[in-house]
Parts: C-alpha cells; sequence; structure tokens
C-alpha cells in the first residue's frame, strides 16, 4: 500500500510540476442544426489531434483558445454526423451539422475532462441516445429500455415478491442493484426504501427507482462500465449511469398504447401429472393493457437561460401467466383429497383458484424539470428535480381452503368461502431536487450544489385477513380485511463543491478536486395493530395480515449517517497518443470509519483510428440504512420436502438481541479491485470496442436464507425470536467473497446509403461469469460451505449453515441471470419511412435447488416428478431470442407515427420441469430465474408530435 501511495504522489507532483504554456488565439461562433437552423446546445467543439475543446451554450455558441499552430476544428453532437473544419486565420466560424446517426460526444461520466468524447476515454462508457430510443421502441420505463439497448445492463419484473413487484431491481455487469451508482445530471441519485427480501434474483439488495424517472424526460444515458468509486464514491463497484436530462427549447409530445397478445403453457404441469386427462396445451390471452402519455416543452430564460419541463403518466394494466392448480384445495375427506369433486357439487373449476403471477397493475405520474439560469457571462444558477407517484397493485398466493387454519376456518369461511387471494397495495411517492452554482472562479471551473432524494413505500393490503382475531373467542366483531400495515422512507442529502481546470501543459492537463457532505436516513413507520398482532399466541397460527404482516411498532423509528469525501481525479496527455490518469479519494462514515481508494488508466492512441486502454482500481460500498435497520416479520412460502410451506421469517438487524445471541457481526463495507483492458478502433463509419474486466468483491452483503433459531438449545434465543411471531430467522451479514470476470464488445456501423437512404447496425454482448470464492462446486451441495461462508461458531455448531446461505442463494449470484447477453439492432431509414428491427439473445439461465432434508442438511429430497440424486432437482433453462420490429412514418414535420411488436415472435422461457419449484402447477414459469420476464409478445402503437 505505502509503494502505491508513492507511485500516485509521484504521479500528481508531477502533473502539476510541468508548466510549458503554449500562445492562443480565440476563435468564436455558432453551432446549429443543417435543416432547421437550430442552435445545438452542448455540441462539442475540440481541437484535432488534442483534447481541448469546448461546449456550445443554450444559443448554439462557442469560444476557443486556438494555439497558434493549430487548423483544425471538429464539431460533434449525438444524433449527428461530425464535421471537421480547416480554421486558417478565422476568428468567427459558424458551423451547421447534419442529421445522422453518429453517438460520438461529450460525456459527463468516466473523465472529468470536459472535451472528452466517448470514444477517447480510458474506459468503456456507452451514450444512449434516450430521445430518440423512445420512438423506436413499445417499453414505456426506464429499466426495460435499458435492458434490451444495453446488454450489461439486465432487468426482469418480479412475480409474488412483495414490493420487489412494483419496484423492479436492474444489475449491471451481473452485480447487484446496489453495486451500481445513478446520477443525474452527474449529481449522485437517491435509491429506493424497497429491500428486497424476497426470493428473487437480487435478494437482499437496495436499488435505484430509474421508473420514477420519464423516459421523455432524458436527452441521453451514459453508462460507465468500470469501478468509479475512486472517483464517485460508494456503489459505484460495477459502474455508474449517468442520467442527461434534456435542455432543448421547443414543445413536443408522444402518446402509446399497447398489450400482450400471446399464448402460454397454461396447463402445462397438469398435463404432464395426468396424460390421459389432457387439457389444451396453450392459452390465448390478451392482458396487459397499457396506456403512456408524455409532455415536454423546453423554452429560452433571457439569452442564454433555459427550462425543460416533462410530464408523464402511464397505467399499465396486469398480467397473468399462472399456471392450473394441480394441488388440493378443500380440507380432506375422510382421510381423501376430493377437491374435483367438491368443486363440482360447489359449481366451481380450477381456474376458481387461479392466482396471479406477472406484471403488477400500476398508475404513475410525474414530473421532471431542468432549469438554467446564467446571472452572467461566467456564471449560471441551475436546478433540476422532479416528483413521481405510483400506485401499484400485485396478489400473493392463494390462500385454499384445507390451507387455512382449522381454527380459523369458521369465521374466514363467512367472509371467503372459497379461500382467499389476499392483495398488496404500494404507493411509492419519489421526490428529488438538486440546486447548484457553477461558472468560473478565477482560471478554474467551480460547482456548488446541494441535492436532495426522497423515496418512500407505503404498504395497504387487501382481500386479505388476520387469522389470529378468527381464532380469538373474545373478539366478536367481523373479521378485519384491509389493513394498513405501515411504510419504510429513505432520504438523502448531498453536498457537493467541485473545481476542475485544463491546462495546456504537454498535450493536455486536466486537474479536478472535490468535496462531498452526505447525509443518509431511513425510517420504518409501524403498521396499525391488526396488520401484525396476534390476538391469540395459543392458537399455533400466522398473526397479521396475510401476504404482508405489518411493520411491528418494535422495528419503527428513524436511523441517519453522515459521510464527508475529499477526492481528485487528474488527466495528463502526455503526447498526443499517450494519456494517463490517476483519482484518488478519502471517504469517512459515522458508523464504520474511513477508506481510502485509488484509480489509475491509461489510454494510448496506435493512430488516429485504433487505441489500447486500461485501468485499475480499488472501490467500496457502504452498507446502506437500508440493510443495517431494515426490520420485519414477513410470510414466506419455502420448499420444504417438494412442497410450498407458509413459514412466518423475521428478518432481524445486526444490533438486535437475536443476533448478537447467534454471533452475527456487525456490517462492514464491501470493498472491490477492478481491472479493465480493451481496445477501440474506427474506420470510416465504423466503431469497435473491446473491453475485458475483472472485479473481485471482499465482504460481500447478503441477506441469509431462513434458518429456524427455536430449534438451537438456548432458551433465551427462543423466546426472542417468537416474541416477533417468527418461526425461521434471516440477516444481512458480510457472508461471501465473489469475482466477476466478463468480455464486453460494441460494433456499430453508419452506412450513407444515398441522400435519403441510412443504415445503422449495432451489434453488442456481455460475457459474464460471476464466482463466490473459494466454493466448492455448486453442485456438489451443502457439507463444505462452513469452509467459505463467513458465519458464527454458534452456527457452525447447529449446522445451520446449509440454511443460512445455500445452493440457491449461491446461483443467484452465479447462474440465476443470464451469464451473456448479445443484442443485434438494425435502423434503417429512406426518406420518411424507418424501419427499427432487434433481436436480443439471453443465455441459458440455472436453478439450483435448494430443497434440503431439514433432518440432514446434507441431503436432498425427491419432489412429485423426479426422483433420485439433488442433481435431477436441478434445472438448465436453454438460451432465447427476443425479436422486437418497429415500423415508422413521418407524417408531417411535426408528426411521426410507429407501429410494432416486441418480442414479436412469442417466445417464453422454459418452462419448469419439477413440482418442487413449479408449486403444484401453479408456476409455470420461473419467478427464481429470469432471462426476459414471461409476458410474451406486446403489440403498440405510438404518436409523436414536434414543435
Amino acid at each position: 500500500m505505502m509503494k502505491v501511495k508513492y507511485t500516485f504522489t509521484l504521479l500528481i507532483v508531477a502533473f502539476f510540476s510541468i508548466t510549458s504554456l503554449m500562445a492562443q488565439r480565440a476563435v468564436k461562433g455558432t453551432v446549429t442544426d443543417g435543416a432547421n437552423k437550430e442552435p445545438l446546445v452542448g455540441a462539442s467543439v475540440s481541437i484535432k489531434g488534442t483534447t481541448k475543446g469546448a461546449l456550445t451554450d443554450i444559443n448554439g455558441q462557442y469560444s476557443i483558445d486556438l494555439p497558434k499552430d493549430a487548423a483544425t476544428l471538429v464539431f460533434t453532437f449525438v444524433g449527428y454526423d461530425p464535421r471537421e473544419v480547416i480554421v486558417g486565420d478565422a476568428t468567427t466560424l459558424d458551423v451547421a451539422l447534419v442529421s445522422g446517426t453518429s453517438l460520438e460526444n461529450i460525456v459527463v461520466i468516466g473523465s472529468r475532462n470536459a472535451t472528452r468524447t466517448r470514444i477517447e476515454t480510458a474506459v468503456p462508457v456507452d451514450v444512449i441516445p434516450v430521445s430518440q430510443v423512445v420512438n423506436e421502441v413499445g417499453q414505456v420505463d426506464l429499466n426495460q429500455i435499458l435492458t434490451y439497448v444495453a446488454p450489461s445492463f439486465q432487468s426482469s419484473r418480479q412475480a409474488i415478491s412483495d414490493g420487489t413487484d412494483h419496484i423492479d431491481p436492474a444489475q449491471l455487469r451481473g452485480l447487484g442493484p446496489d453495486q451500481v451508482l445513478v446520477l443525474i445530471n452527474g449529481k449522485r441519485r437517491h435509491q429506493s426504501a424497497l429491500v428486497n427480501v424476497n426470493g428473487t434474483v437480487n435478494r437482499g439488495t437496495v436499488g435505484t427507482d430509474l421508473n420514477a424517472i420519464p423516459a421523455n424526460a432524458i436527452d441521453r444515458i451514459e453508462i460507465l462500465r468500470d469501478g468509479a468509486a475512486a472517483q464517485y464514491g460508494s456503489d459505484a463497484i460495477a459502474g455508474v449511469i449517468n442520467i442527461v436530462l434534456k435542455r432543448k427549447a421547443g414543445l413536443s409530445a408522444n402518446v402509446s398504447a399497447g398489450q400482450y397478445s400471446t399464448n402460454y403453457e397454461k396447463n402445462y404441469a397438469w398435463n404432464k401429472l395426468y396424460p390421459t386427462n389432457q387439457l389444451p396445451a396453450t392459452t390465448s390471452i390478451n392482458d396487459g393493457q397499457t396506456l403512456q402519455g408524455s409532455l415536454n416543452y423546453g423554452f429560452h430564460i433571457g439569452e442564454k437561460g433555459y427550462l425543460n419541463v416533462t410530464g408523464e403518466y402511464v397505467k399499465r394494466g396486469a398480467t397473468n401467466r399462472t399456471g392450473l392448480y394441480t394441488g388440493q384445495v378443500w380440507p380432506s375427506v375422510s382421510g381423501a383429497d376430493r377437491s374435483d369433486s367438491l368443486n363440482t357439487a360447489k359449481g366451481l373449476t380450477r381456474e376458481t383458484f387461479d392466482m396471479r403471477i406477472g406484471n403488477s397493475e400500476v398508475t404513475s405520474g410525474g414530473i421532471m424539470a431542468n432549469l438554467s439560469l446564467p446571472i452572467n457571462d461566467n456564471v449560471e444558477i441551475y436546478a433540476f428535480g422532479g416528483y413521481n407517484n405510483k400506485k401499484g397493485n400485485s396478489a400473493g398466493f392463494y390462500r385454499y381452503p384445507n390451507a387455512v387454519p382449522a381454527a380459523a376456518r369458521a369465521k374466514v369461511f363467512t367472509i371467503y368461502p372459497n379461500g382467499f387471494l389476499p392483495n398488496i397495495n404500494t404507493t411509492v411517492t419519489d421526490i428529488s431536487g438538486a440546486v447548484g452554482i457553477r461558472g468560473k472562479l478565477g482560471t478554474w471551473n467551480a460547482d456548488l450544489s446541494e441535492t436532495y432524494g426522497q423515496n418512500k413505500l407505503a404498504y395497504n393490503i387487501s382481500n386479505s385477513v388476520n387469522y389470529t382475531q378468527a381464532t380469538d373467542t373474545t373478539f366478536g366483531g367481523a373479521l378485519q380485511t384491509a389493513f394498513e400495515a405501515g411504510s419504510s422512507t429513505f432520504s438523502q442529502m448531498t453536498t457537493n463543491f467541485d473545481i476542475s481546470k485544463n491546462h495546456n501543459v504537454l498535450s493536455g492537463l486536466s486537474t479536478a478536486f472535490g468535496a462531498e457532505y452526505r447525509i443518509d436516513k431511513f425510517g420504518i413507520t409501524a403498521g396499525e395493530e391488526t396488520s401484525w398482532k396476534n390476538y391469540n399466541v395459543k392458537s399455533g397460527v400466522a398473526a397479521g395480515s396475510q401476504v404482508f404482516s405489518g411493520f411491528l411498532p418494535a422495528n419503527a423509528g428513524s436511523f441517519s449517517r453522515n459521510s464527508y469525501a475529499f477526492y481528485t481525479d487528474n488527466e495528463l496527455d502526455v503526447t498526443k497518443k499517450l494519456m494517463f490518469g490517476a483519482a484518488l479519494r478519502y471517504e469517512k462514515y459515522s458508523d464504520f470509519g474511513n477508506t481510502f481508494n485509488y484509480k489509475l488508466v491509461g489510454r494510448y492512441k496506435i493512430d488516429e483510428s485504433f487505441s489500447l486502454r486500461a485501468s485499475h482500481s480499488t472501490g467500496f460500498r457502504a452498507p446502506s440504512q437500508q440493510q443495517k435497520y431494515y426490520a420485519k416479520t414477513n410470510t414466506l412460502f419455502i420448499n420444504i420436502a417438494g412442497v410450498q410451506t407458509p413459514v412466518e421469517s423475521g428478518t432481524f438487524t445486526n444490533d438486535s438481541k437475536v443476533a448478537g445471541l447467534v454471533g452475527i457481526p456487525k456490517l462492514k463495507e464491501e470493498t472491490s479491485k477492478s481491472y479493465t483492458i480493451g481496445a477501440t478502433a474506427r474506420q470510416g463509419g465504423m466503431e469497435v470496442t473491446v473491453d475485458l474486466y475483472q472485479i473481485n468483491i471482499k465482504d460481500r452483503i447478503v441477506l441469509t436464507n431462513n434458518f429456524d433459531a427455536t430449534k438451537f438449545p438456548d432458551a433465551t434465543l427462543k423466546d426472542a425470536v417468537i416474541a416477533t411471531n417468527a418461526t425461521v430467522v434471516n440477516f444481512f451479514t458480510n457472508a461471501v467473497d465473489t469475482r466477476a470476470r466478463g468480455i464486453e464488445s460494441v460494433i456499430s456501423y453508419d452506412w450513407k446509403i444515398s441522400g435519403k437512404q441510412n443504415l445503422r447496425f449495432v451489434l453488442a454482448g456481455t460475457f459474464t461469469k460471476n464466482e463466490v470464492l473459494d466454493s466448492a462446486d455448486v453442485v456438489d451441495g451443502n457439507t463444505t460451505r462452513s469452509a467459505y461462508v463467513k458465519t458464527s461458531d454458534i452456527l457452525k455448531k447447529n449446522n445451520q449453515v446449509p440454511f443460512y446461505f445455500n445452493r440457491e442463494d449461491e446461483s443467484r449470484m452465479e447462474v440465476a441471470a443470464p451469464h451473456s447477453k448479445v443484442s443485434l439492432t438494425l435502423n434503417y431509414k429512406y426518406d420518411k419511412f424507418t424501419v427499427m428491427l432487434r433481436n436480443v439473445r439471453f443465455s441459458e439461465v440455472v436453478f439450483l435447488d435448494a430443497t434440503i432434508n431439514p433432518a440432514n442438511p446434507a441431503t436432498f429430497t425427491t419432489n412429485a416428478f423426479n426422483a433420485g440424486t439433488k442433481e435431477t432437482l436441478d434445472q438448465t433453462f436453454s438460451p432465447k431470442i427476443v425479436t422486437d420490429l418497429t415500423l415508422g412514418y413521418q407524417v408531417t414535420k411535426q408528426i411521426n407515427v410507429s407501429l410494432g411488436a416486441n418480442n414479436l415472435l412469442d417466445v417464453y422461457q422454459d418452462a419448469h420441469t419439477h413440482s418442487g419449484n413449479a408449486s403444484a402447477g401453479r408456476f409455470v414459469y420461473s419467478r427464481r430465474v429470469q432471462q426476459m420476464g414471461f409476458n410474451g409478445r406486446y403489440i403498440f402503437g405510438r404518436l409523436t408530435f414536434k414543435l
């Protein structure tokens, strides 16, 4: 470490010890759109062969100092063809750019050099022109848009997973949602209040609700695919996503409507179990009707200021891909299951008891604004922020009549004679705002800002009941069926001060310094008493509202921490071909201490068309306040002996009495080491980037699996667990070390066929391998897990490691998400007609069954479809290709119409092959591992108006 620090010190001293200056002359002008002559705001103007340059202001104007021997300026802007102009002796130079498909533009992330273009950065950065993409695709939310246009990004909607049905988790490079940092206009975005605690991919993580940001408010998105904690702080282990808001003047409106029109194998499990009593192989369905509308308006304030405002409304209908239930519905008659004959006698069918497995129903509305108000030629005040309110509805597991506790049936059946399907209703309120002042501080660029964000998730449970009320003989009133179950809230306030400057040293020196102060706060509000209280402890039935019991008063409260950081970020162009960079960051948290991180980058241009680049960095992720203080008792359905069995699972904080009794330590930060090496090439209209990476993460935080602490010999422990209504327990803890390796590549080509015809193709792919370090092969069972899972001696002594971190937990990190994703996108334009054709290949995913025998954790149980060894319970889901097609027509200069289909060929992932995972036929498709979701074909139409 001392050697590394010494090297950094020498490098920084070298940066500032070189003081050769060059004579200059000023050139200014205006950059406009060649078609409509409108000014282009934020166009890049750079000196060819150097990294010196400038950006155009709100009027499209620029000013740049040229060395006397400079001859050529390069003008670029997203969506336009680059243009090179020989300056000569001119001091004024106006340039018009022609609309095309070039994506080369100045990037905000990856480098604090304000003139660095995407292809020139020393680390991989994707630039996605969202303002163009939204008109070509049927997806209306940001998570789904990015899943199909950015191979390293993956988000699949979840089902039957409580709050995760309403806030979609997302991954970068197959790592966790909380290992990617999200910025808006270069400022840190707050995370959501949701903790993913159910058995889905990304269990135990906390992400950012990207869908709270209207897609039509966004100009472009920059995805930095490299560790960047030394530059931006906590969470940037996998990379950084920077969302750049629109600032263009004008009026635009966007309306889209669509629905799923599909066929799926609803009766898959039934037909497999009863080959002589076959039902239709596929079921046709039309659902998920979606309506989206947005309005964007931008205008000038004075000569150089602007205000851009976007409002959006989305109404998304629920989808349902439930399978026909094959299990027992009614209580046994004389010891036998007579469910089908009882259904016939009651005039019912098995469809009466269908679950709802698919997209939740969502209604959301929001607004986002972006403001710049120049004070003078050198200083401006800026602000941006938004408000979003989202109401969702989803369902849980059906409570069949035979599953209702016998002691509660008499009262429950008076309300729900056929059992009931409880609903989770959520209200997600998201507020964000940033205000700052930036401009010249002497010869330096300075930026002082304050950013605030808050996300609140409130739960309301309907069509439910508290069983203990039904068993309480003293309770004489009608059973309550709707419950306010409480809420969780996360807020963040960040103060930043940054200064930067480009120096005429060698071929260019960029230096930046900054400081940050941040306050994180997480709070829990208890639910109403009936949502959590046990009215009859002796009954032995689950307490609280069914499907989601309320937050306990004992767990309610508000918990905050603060941190401060100092950083420096520097880049030196030693020559026109060779560039080095170094970043250092010191950060101190009030709850776990301090951390020091660094980053080194380098790039070498072999010639103007080919470059090599590399980086090495250390990183960290502070344990989130949500992971530290989330505590709740949930009803989970756990696979026990091949049967989905309801249990009350208690999540306890690390400083709780229960955690102390089983030896769970307090959370500490995750740390990482990242390595990237790559190459970029550009020839004519073709660009190619290839990057290899490795990310080692130490002390990764996970939510443990559930283990039965009441079976431990410690009576105090048993009493502490039972007091919270729980039967099994879990914790957040630094459990394992992991390694991610991968290759990412993007190949793009622009072909101007003629004046009216243009063809562009983009072939992009990512190939990842994520591993839990020092583990046995995941198919070898659980008996060796205590050797590499970081846990307590108490748990090892009581043989709980297989429950604490099991095969399924390991598979979530290693094989449950696609390890490769390749997309080929073709965009063809002829005069007023456009065609977008895209194919995305999602690789195979694997489910590793965790159906262990409680009596002997080293063995596995069998199930209704397969028998034998544990390997027969695993399943590999084969690769799938999803095809999207959109046809567009420019009716007038202001109006564009498009029609299309996502998943045109109606492709689904493989169905389950055994009942342990399929849960008696209800889950035709896995909710534990998902390639691209399981909704099928979506057809849509879109109308866009611009003025």
